[in-house]
């Protein structure tokens, strides 16, 4: 639905709840956080462009399975 936030640090508030969203990434490799009703992303500053592009693929996917 939206995304907020500055840098690398991003809050993404989703259609579906964001534990589903957190347990279904972390799953698939990818460690993010709740917040409230957001997932949030706080990935280090030095994060390979290859392993961002990655998470960012799993994220999509999972937020994307019951659109």
């Amino acid at each position: 639905e939206s995304v907020t936030g500055m840098g690398l640090m991003v809050g993404i508030k989703t259609v579906k709840p964001a534990k589903d969203v957190v347990m279904q990434c972390m799953q698939q490799g990818v460690l993010c956080l709740t917040a409230k009703d957001k997932v949030r992303l706080l990935p280090a500053l030095n994060i390979p462009m290859e392993q961002l592009k990655q998470a960012v693929e799993v994220i999509k996917s999972v937020c994307g399975e019951d659109m």
